[in-house]
């Protein structure tokens, strides 16, 4: 199942993006995440997102994106320190699109 993102991915979107893809993972134990249209996204969203990764790991589901991160995304990332040292297979989920 494809989950699309929209334009915001922050604080303030935070809880709604939580429920859609807990309601999805409910249903599906393969899920795909376009991040293509997000602009705006904060600490929150990148949090999710790995706790979506560990959840998916520990249910034996599957996640990847689409594409690999957009510009804005990867320099969140890069910003937030996510991607040093590259723990856990980071910069292959976001920066790559591998399945995870």
């Amino acid at each position: 199942m494809v989950v699309v993102f929209g334009e915001s991915a922050n604080i303030r979107a935070i809880e709604g993006i939580r429920t859609t893809l807990l309601e999805a993972f409910q249903l599906h134990d393969d899920l795909e995440l376009d991040v293509s249209q997000v602009a705006e996204a904060d600490l929150s969203f990148l949090q999710l997102i790995e706790a979506a990764r560990k959840f998916a790991a520990t249910e034996g589901k599957r996640i990847r994106l689409t594409a690999p991160a957009t510009a804005s995304l990867a320099a969140l990332l890069d910003r937030a320190g996510i991607l040093a040292g590259d723990p856990a297979g980071i910069d292959d989920f976001w920066l790559k699109g591998d399945v995870q």
